[in-house]
Parts: structure tokens; sequence; C-alpha cells
């Protein structure tokens, strides 16, 4: 049972996720409280990966896994709380029987719920 943070890489029209296309888990095992989703995608933005530099850190759906207690619970958008995306999370990082906190706030938002914002346009986030 692995702490950590994580983002499906996925595609994505205005209203929601293209599930026949493929889609991948893209994790990192770090104490949860250790490092926000930002800082992170910074920190990847700098790799050879171009995927992390395209869009901004809240682009893609993510959440995180945070384990108390010997509990493990995930948190993550509510667009991607479904059993394809649990089961490739609890592989992953070692759960089996996690509490799921789908989130529809402010904290988890992606593109799909940020399209309409005024500080998005074409996919991409606007800052400043």
């Amino acid at each position: 049972m692995t702490e950590g943070l994580f983002w499906i890489i996925c595609s994505m029209n205005d209203s929601d996720i293209d599930w026949n296309e493929s889609w991948e888990l893209y994790h990192l095992f770090i104490r949860s409280d250790s490092i926000s989703h930002k800082d992170a995608w910074t920190q990847l933005a700098k790799s050879s990966d171009k995927r992390f530099r395209q869009f901004e850190y809240n682009h893609y759906p993510r959440g995180r896994v945070v384990v108390r207690n010997g509990k493990a619970t995930i948190f993550l958008n509510q667009h991607i709380a479904n059993d394809g995306v649990i089961s490739a999370i609890n592989n992953a990082f070692g759960l089996t029987t996690p509490r799921i906190h789908a989130e529809g706030g402010e904290h988890y938002k992606c593109y799909i719920d940020l399209r309409g914002s005024v500080n998005y346009e074409n996919g991409v986030q606007r800052t400043g």
C-alpha cells in the first residue's frame, strides 16, 4: 500500500473522456502531503516527455492516494471514478479495498470542468 499522485492521460472532448481511445495511468509514488499536483507537474515538465509541457497540471483528470492508519483512500476527479480506472490505481499502488472519494468540487477540476472558464482556451489554461 503506497501513497502518491496520479493523472489519467486520456483523450477528452468538450464534455467527457473518450473511453474508446487508449488512456494511461501516470503515477508517482510519493507521500501524498509532500508535493502538490502543480509542483509535481512543473518538475515533470522539465523531463523529456512532451506531454507534461503541452498542458498545465490540471488539464488531465487527476487524484491522489492517501494512507492513514493502515487504510487507503483514493481522492479523484469524478470523471475518472469508474471500475477500470479504480482497478488500475489499485494495481499501481498495491491497494485492495480503498475508500473512494470522487471529487466534483474545485480541487480536482480538469479540462472538462474548466473548458467554459475564461482562463481556458483551446484546451490550454491561460495564466496571469
